[in-house]
């Protein structure tokens, strides 16, 4: 197995823990705040698109974000330049109401910009500083190593939400603790 089939079971994982976490969750359920200051999953899910398509097309390859270049702001009614870091407690709790099925096909979208990004790369590009100006200095492995964890992170949110509102209903990890591991 390479870096390439490691990096993409990883973010297919986080994709496909995100989409079973929002199986048959009504609107209500995807805007609820555990508490006033508390992200809700409709920020969660689209920021973590945002972030993914942050990295991948602007840090790394230096290019247009899908967001911007597919016009995926006007589909789901946020402004152009708009990505979610830094929102303040009213501007997450008023953050535009969209059709989750639109978020998640951004989301797919991005995806595939990154997916055909990381199919070009080869063992020695993950030792590039794709943006030396960046204060971290990350390299592309850096960069592919922290994508994973923070959408993990962010899976691990929903999840959670999800839990609050559902019990414990769902389970996103693979292989579960209730499936016999192979031998």
């Amino acid at each position: 197995m390479d870096f390439k089939e490691i990096v993409r079971i990883g973010l297919d994982e986080c994709l496909d823990g995100l989409r079973k976490a929002l199986a048959d969750l009504t609107a209500d359920e995807r805007r609820f705040q555990p508490s006033a200051d508390a992200n809700h999953i409709d920020f969660i899910v689209w920021h973590m698109a945002r972030d993914e398509d942050g990295v991948v097309q602007g840090t790394v390859q230096r290019t247009t974000q899908v967001w911007q270049r597919d016009a995926w702001y006007e589909k789901l009614g946020l402004p152009a330049g708009d990505h979610g870091f830094g929102y303040t407690v009213e501007q997450v709790a008023n953050l535009p109401q969209f059709n989750i099925a639109d978020c998640l096909a951004y989301y797919g979208a991005v995806r595939q910009e990154t997916l055909r990004y990381l199919d070009t790369l080869t063992p020695e590009d993950l030792d590039r500083y794709p943006d030396p100006t960046r204060p971290s200095g990350s390299t592309l492995g850096k960069l592919f190593s922290h994508l994973i964890v923070e959408l993990s992170q962010h899976l691990g949110q929903v999840a959670y939400i999800r839990g609050l509102q559902r019990g414990l209903e769902f389970t996103t990890s693979w292989p579960s603790a209730r499936t016999p591991r192979p031998s």
